[in-house]
């Protein structure tokens, strides 16, 4: 089984700047509006430069909405892609549950994605924006399916990888957006395998009935 290496100490404390741009940009906005919360408050909130600001953030919008999208590191796309001891399936579910974790997944989590979701709701113009990234981030996905899967049958057809790629992103996602409903609820495990491999064998009871 190939494990992602560990983090290191540069990149947890720009993951700790990182967090603090988004936490500040949310609280913000929940409390003032998105169109009354400036560049100055964000930094000023999270005590930070607006050099900073902008060489993470780059804009307003993605400190709000998540200065990166939601997609596992280098790391572990190629642990996946080398195959972490199961299915196609299964491993995409534990990388991308891995990703939650790598970027701060926890109570807190929860609750700034509670808060986006609010923030949402009360924009429309940045929900369209943020279906637009997400369909940019599901691609990237389906193309790094296609290649662990290319690495396990090096003999099958673009046609049929292309197909199988498509059909693991829909499963994944379905399995993915029930634990993050379960996991909103009551919070997301330390080792969320079980979580995983119980949804998992839900799939297949109801792909049996």
């Amino acid at each position: 089984m190939t494990e992602p290496a560990p983090e290191g100490l540069r990149a947890r404390k720009r993951r700790a700047t990182r967090d603090a741009i988004e936490l500040n940009a949310v609280d913000l906005v929940i409390e003032h509006g998105y169109e009354n919360v400036t560049v100055e408050m964000i930094c000023e909130a999270a005590t930070i430069s607006q050099r900073t600001f902008f060489n993470y953030a780059g804009s307003k919008e993605r400190a709000v909405l998540g200065i990166e999208p939601p997609l596992p590191s280098d790391r572990r796309r190629a642990a996946y892609v080398a195959g972490l001891g199961g299915s196609p399936l299964r491993d995409l579910l534990a990388t991308m549950t891995g990703a939650f974790s790598d970027a701060g997944g926890g109570a807190g989590a929860h609750d700034l994605v509670r808060k986006r979701r609010r923030i949402l709701e009360a924009n429309p113009e940045l929900a369209a924006r943020e279906l637009s990234r997400l369909e940019d981030a599901q691609q990237v996905i389906v193309g790094l399916i296609r290649e662990r899967l290319a690495a396990d049958m090096p003999r099958a057809e673009e046609a049929d990888l292309v197909q199988r790629s498509g059909m693991l992103f829909s499963l994944a996602f379905g399995v993915l957006h029930h634990l993050a409903q379960e996991w909103l609820q009551h919070g997301m495990p330390a080792d969320p395998q079980p979580s995983i491999d119980a949804s998992l064998a839900l799939v297949r009871e109801l792909v049996a009935e």
